[in-house]
């Protein structure tokens, strides 16, 4: 049976997405941009989201056991990856409240796995948790960058990786409602056709704003 013109566009998508996830940190890596955090951890995150979605080049794509155990182990370090770039992009109280949340979340994570088990469940609860956090910091960088009439090179960069942010995590609200129905057949494959669709988007912002905008030098903390 031949594959529909959409299952091959659709992994024509899917392999886009993964391969944009590898742009941030080849980036990094051009521009020499290691040595701030900051662009460190987003090269990082991107990177966790490429990898966890590489096996599908190996035709690992119908091995779901093995695509549950890996996305569980990525969503334990989703948030807490995205917490860090706003605490190393952040200053003062914000600094502070942003480690503080850090840590709490991390809490949250070991207690939700005590309390339910290291399963769907408890991976549902982290990541609807999370992808509110995220959201929430998101907007909040958002709404800061654009009170400012000036931007450093550095804030120009960060606007950009927030508002990736934004638009990632508000797509996978949607998603997350889809999952919690468990969408089938149809719906599931348009599930992640919009997954991969938003990475792509969410990386070429990351991508324009560390090109356009980021510099090797270190912002003072």
């Amino acid at each position: 049976m031949k594959p529909s013109l959409y299952s091959v566009f659709f992994l024509l998508v899917s392999d886009l997405a993964t391969a944009f996830c590898f742009f941030p940190f080849l980036l990094l890596l051009w521009k020499k941009l290691g040595h701030e955090k900051a662009y460190l951890i987003i090269s990082i995150y991107w990177l966790a989201n490429g990898l966890i979605n590489l096996p599908n080049w190996f035709g690992e794509a119908k091995n779901f056991q093995f695509q549950s155990q890996l996305s569980l182990i990525y969503n334990l370090i989703d948030t807490p990856l995205v917490l860090l770039v706003f605490y190393f992009s952040s200053l003062g109280q914000k600094k502070r409240l942003t480690l503080y949340f850090l840590f709490s979340f991390i809490l949250f994570e070991f207690v939700t796995i005590i309390l339910n088990g290291y399963n769907d469940s408890s991976n549902m609860i982290i990541i609807g948790t999370g992808t509110l956090l995220a959201l929430a910091y998101s907007v909040i960088g958002i709404t800061q960058y654009f009170r400012k009439m000036e931007h450093d090179s550095f804030e120009n960069a960060m606007g950009f990786v927030y508002a990736s942010f934004l638009f990632s995590y508000g797509i996978f609200s949607i998603i997350y409602g889809f999952s919690y129905m468990k969408a089938k057949g149809a719906a599931k494959l348009d599930v992640f056709f919009l997954y991969y669709s938003s990475i792509i988007l969410s990386t070429l912002l990351t991508s324009f704003g560390l090109w356009r905008y980021a510099k090797p030098t270190l912002k003072n903390a």
